[in-house]
């Protein structure tokens, strides 16, 4: 049986997964309560919701754009999905120098290196740092989708990414408004 998830659909469900976690995140939060594994969850999947929306977007550019070295870029390696992609600070580089888009995404790689920090060594921050960041990434991103991706998008795919930037945006808020 043959198995194909499509990049489109990682994408989606990784942005749709920090809206999921956010929700017993904050209810737990109004307990008095600050789940870390929950946190630690969200942090991964925005952050992995950053890069692949990077990558897609230089996609759209051109297919080598998602290549680490674009000089080892072969199309039957990209349709093959074998090969080194771009790192998500050279992406984003290359969305601004080659794409012409001024994104800086300054919250968002505040996230990615905390992701870094989970994934090869130690996240030492305060709390307050990590939502104000989380939120105003979330903002970053659904920013970005709005103006870079959706408009591109196959029509049964611009609801569903749109419904999940109203979720952002709201939980963004709500994020800002938190008392810890």
């Amino acid at each position: 049986m043959k198995y194909e998830l499509f990049f489109l659909n990682n994408i989606h469900d990784s942005m749709e997964m920090v809206n999921v976690e956010l929700d017993p995140f904050l209810y737990l939060s109004s307990q008095g309560d600050f789940d870390e594994l929950t946190m630690k969850h969200i942090i991964l999947n925005l952050a992995n919701c950053l890069e692949l929306l990077v990558k897609y977007r230089l996609e759209q550019e051109h297919w080598t754009l998602i290549f680490s070295d674009l000089n080892k870029a072969k199309y039957s390696d990209y349709l093959a999905g074998d090969f080194v992609s771009v790192d998500v600070k050279s992406g984003i580089l290359r969305l601004k120098n080659v794409c012409e888009m001024e994104y800086t995404f300054v919250a968002s790689m505040h996230i990615y290196q905390y992701r870094n920090r989970l994934m090869h060594y130690t996240l030492n921050s305060t709390f307050e740092q990590i939502i104000k960041d989380i939120s105003d990434a979330m903002k970053e991103i659904a920013e970005f989708v709005e103006k870079e991706i959706i408009k591109n998008l196959p029509q049964e795919a611009q609801k569903d990414f749109q419904d999940t930037i109203v979720g952002y945006r709201k939980y963004a808020e709500t994020l800002k408004k938190l008392k810890l």
